[in-house]
């Protein structure tokens, strides 16, 4: 009885696993994009009185009608007040969506693998500086400071964060390959 049970659960699971996805398609362009949960993205959507906000985080849950975006802590920890660094779980609507991109796991990795990277040559470089006597001590921390924001500039225009597709420009949303959604006409 348990087995059957357990089979049951299974079967719910993976159907329920496999069907949440968001398919972004343009037909023009012949383009198509598939978002999951665990998927990072950045979106552009119509927020509070219309106003354009912009989210940009991991996919964790998605239904017929909503994406959400990362992790609800409320949960975990309720006497919590939110502020900037705990607000990140957003429940968007798919008829709101106004810019999408797709963020790929190896983009995200190799971004985390350079950010280390710099950091580390540039303790190597700054522990090499600090112990030259022909450069004073301020020059040397105006120089560290000087490296760390060319680091971080670099590494935001190799990696932009921005919305990369707008939804004016012909794209559709599609829950399962054969539905339509119209997006962006109220």
């Amino acid at each position: 009885m348990y087995k059957l049970i357990f089979l049951f659960c299974c079967i719910f699971l993976f159907n329920d696993l496999f069907s949440q996805q968001v398919v972004f398609s343009n037909h023009k362009l012949n383009k198509t994009i598939v978002v999951k949960p665990g998927c990072k993205v950045s979106l552009g959507y119509k927020g509070y009185n219309g106003m354009q906000e912009f989210a940009s985080n991991t996919v964790t849950d998605i239904t017929d009608s909503t994406i959400t975006l990362g992790l609800d802590l409320s949960f975990w920890f309720p006497n919590k007040k939110p502020n900037s660094s705990t607000n990140h779980y957003k429940i968007i609507r798919l008829s709101d969506i106004t810019h999408f991109r797709k963020r790929s796991m190896g983009g995200e990795l190799l971004k985390n693998a350079m950010q280390i990277g710099a950091a580390v040559g540039s303790i190597y470089l700054l522990s090499d500086l600090y112990r030259n006597s022909n450069i004073g001590r301020s020059n040397a921390i105006l120089i560290s400071v000087g490296v760390g924001v060319v680091l971080n500039l670099t590494v935001k225009i190799i990696f932009p964060e921005n919305a990369k597709h707008r939804m004016q420009d012909g794209w559709i949303i599609n829950l399962k390959p054969n539905e339509l959604i119209p997006v962006g006409r109220n």
